[in-house]
């Protein structure tokens, strides 16, 4: 290996030819030590764990599609409700897929019954018409488990 040549330069102009390195030492211990205004001045580490108010691991609290928009159902709406329907089998999607709480499922059930009745929706199929319509869910992903499904 190579040592690179000393041209004497700082460090011998102020100790000379012998180091004192106790000197050199307390020097830099003094540097490196904040005051008593810059220890009260001094941010915390960002490294260091940080306090928040809430559980950021908490699930947020589902709401139902039909109570959180404020949406009211009604019969004549055929477009809508057949968004709720099965296009293969005509029956209505289950609450565990659809989302909806036990209240709005029932009265989406009683409208779409009210619905078929008066003539607006058919009665097994879905309306051809309504197939490219967006999709509020995926049936096949369903968005709470079934309670069957152990």
């Amino acid at each position: 290996m190579r040592r690179a040549k000393s041209k004497g330069g700082p460090v011998e102009e102020d100790f000379g030819e012998e180091i004192d390195f106790s000197k050199i030492r307390c020097s830099l211990k003094s540097l490196n030590r904040p005051s008593k205004d810059q220890k009260a001045s001094i941010q915390p580490d960002p490294d260091q764990p940080i306090e928040l108010n809430f559980n950021p691991f908490e699930k947020a609290d589902r709401k139902c599609l039909l109570c959180d928009l404020g949406i009211k159902l009604d019969y004549k709406n055929a477009r809508f409700l057949q968004q709720f329907v099965s296009s293969f089998s005509g029956r209505v999607y289950d609450r565990h897929i659809t989302g909806l709480c036990s209240k709005q499922h029932d009265a989406l059930l009683k409208t779409i019954k009210m619905s078929r009745f008066a003539g607006y929706m058919p009665p097994l199929t879905k309306e051809p018409k309504y197939l490219k319509d967006p999709k509020l869910f995926d049936p096949l992903k369903p968005i709470r488990p079934h309670s069957y499904d152990g």
